[in-house]
């Protein structure tokens, strides 16, 4: 029997089991996409639907999936797969199994979800895939190998085509594998095309797999309102500029909750990194060279609150087409992407530390915040030879919403100045050896804790021990006094407002019944340790990124 009481509203055809799951994830109203995609979905219709990032898309398509095929097992016993999930990255691949499985978590048995989207051998895959799981989650070119080696068969059993992410497929490369994979597809089956923008892409794609598509283009903008979420930006005159800045946002706690940095390239990701170490201040560094696994770990660890800030780049991105060759020579994941498809939770602030090379990009990197009904900050920063690309963006928003447009962020440059010689002097310590040496640590840490190196490293003990006492890597000199903010530096406006030196009250002398004289001595120490408290949070009432505005 079938229920209408799904997200609460009755055109809602889903089976008992799923609204007891829906709920369990408070689900208690549907958002726009999966409001108008549920039930065209449920009629057997193609879709070609376009929301912004975190709208709801993969539940939007997850539930009919799921409805489909507790459907077809009334009739039909035979073991099969029976929808195919093609994404563009591993962590977009591992998220959706996720989603799947708290969907199912009362018809686990009947409904039966494997994601085969990461490197793992061929021969440990193959046994999932012999048990025909229901639904098969992976990127592209990991299906295409698993149909060449005969462990999938879709042609005869296919109902159901899901493409994630669509407008990332063809520039992450994938062009060619989808090409060949199509014609492995039955002649008829149900497609699923989401995407956060309509490129030329996701028209090919359109021309490819669709059967009279039904179009749902249902945000007026690409991102959300301004009342959900702020977008500013800041022109920096200087390279220093940009560092200048980040360091006095983070180091005096003018930016609130967990931030993602999204920079151009990796080097500049470590670089990022170990300036900001100077100061003491933590960051976590998502790094494309390292298995999926461990960059799985490193989000876990930044969702559970590890981390504040995380550093990233999307230069898989826009630049896959041109850089693929060269980052297979150098080790680099072509199926990696940050700025898409990675469950980053509670995300309060985006800043771009180097403008995005493109339009969708800045689209995905910013609406990696104010997801669902939160709401979020974008700021970024903008130097001369980026000016072109911020005219890009604010165009697009521009006539999308003339409320998305970028805000400058006005702040007095003359009130941070007392702080460039500190950045000039930890910059000094983060050259390009330490760069070198700090991804050479990573690579390293990562060789001692692998799994599939445990085997071969005792078998050969002697290369394990010359991992372990190989020279050490010093990444960068931490320069001490660097980690406190003398009280002379910090703004005046801002002192008006906080001390973020003391963060309380100075206490009254009280006075000594017993006469005794507190010495010079202990008075100097109680000083040295105010004004060496630096490193206490600070609170404000008002905008996250509040910092001299007029």
């Amino acid at each position: 029997p079938l229920s209408k009481t799904c997200f609460g509203h009755d055109h809602l055809n889903i089976s008992d089991i799923l609204p007891q799951q829906c709920s369990l994830r408070r689900w208690a109203e549907p958002t726009l996409i999966q409001e108008k995609a549920i039930p065209l979905a449920l009629e057997g219709k193609d879709l070609l639907a376009r929301a912004r990032t975190g709208s709801g898309k993969t539940a939007a398509y997850a539930v009919p999936v799921i409805q489909r095929i507790l459907t077809s097992k009334q009739t039909v016993r035979e073991q099969a797969v029976r929808a195919l999930v093609l994404v563009p990255t591993k962590e977009l691949g591992q998220q959706v199994q996720a989603m799947i499985r708290q969907l199912t978590a009362y018809c686990a048995r009947d409904v039966q979800v494997a994601d085969i989207s990461g490197k793992t051998e061929l021969s440990a895959q193959r046994p999932i895939l012999m048990e025909k799981p229901d639904i098969v989650v992976g990127t592209p070119s990991r299906v295409q190998v698993h149909i060449a080696a005969q462990n999938l068969v879709l042609h005869s059993s296919l109902e159901m085509l899901v493409i994630d992410e669509a407008d990332l497929l063809f520039s992450f490369g994938f062009e060619t594998d989808l090409k060949n994979l199509v014609c492995h597809l039955p002649k008829i089956y149900q497609a699923f095309l989401m995407s956060a923008t309509f490129s030329d892409d996701v028209q090919a794609l359109k021309e490819l797999v669709l059967h009279n598509p039904v179009t749902l283009k249902l945000q007026g903008s690409y991102l959300p309102e301004s009342s959900q979420l702020q977008q500013y930006s800041v022109k920096c005159e200087e390279e220093d500029d940009k560092f200048l800045l980040i360091y006095t946002l983070l180091k005096l706690g003018l930016v609130q909750g967990k931030t993602l940095i999204f920079v151009g390239s990796l080097d500049r990701c470590y670089r990022l990194k170990l300036f900001l170490e100077q100061f003491s201040i933590p960051a976590c560094v998502l790094n494309s060279e390292l298995p999926v696994h461990s960059r799985c770990h490193i989000i876990s660890q930044f969702n559970h609150g590890f981390y504040d800030y995380i550093i990233a780049t999307d230069e898989q991105g826009a630049q896959q087409k041109a850089e693929r060759m060269v980052d297979q020579t150098i080790g680099k994941d072509k199926e990696y992407g940050v700025s898409r498809g990675v469950d980053f939770q509670n995300v309060v602030n985006v800043i771009n530390f180097d403008f995005p090379t493109s339009v969708e990009s800045y689209i995905h990197r910013v609406g990696r915040t104010a997801r669902a009904d939160n709401r979020g900050t974008a700021l970024t920063f903008v130097s001369h030879s980026e000016l072109t690309l911020l005219e890009d963006v604010e165009n697009a928003l521009a006539g999308e919403n003339a409320d998305c447009v970028l805000k400058p962020y006005g702040f007095k440059k003359e009130e941070i100045e007392g702080f460039r010689y500190r950045c000039r002097d930890a910059m000094r310590s983060v050259t390009k050896q330490a760069v070198k040496e700090a991804r050479l640590k990573e690579i390293k840490q990562e060789l001692l804790n692998s799994e599939k190196l445990k085997t071969y490293f005792e078998d050969n003990p002697r290369d394990l021990q010359l991992l372990r006492h190989d020279k050490d890597l010093h990444p960068a000199i931490i320069k001490p006094h660097l980690k406190n903010v003398p009280d002379y530096l910090i703004p005046p406006t801002l002192k008006n407002m906080v001390n973020p030196l003391t963060r309380r009250k100075k206490k009254r002398l009280r006075h000594n019944p017993k006469g005794a004289v507190k010495t010079a001595f202990k008075v100097r120490q109680k000083s040295k340790s105010d004004v060496n408290n630096v490193n206490r949070p600070i609170s404000y009432t008002c905008h996250p990124f509040f910092f001299f505005f007029f």
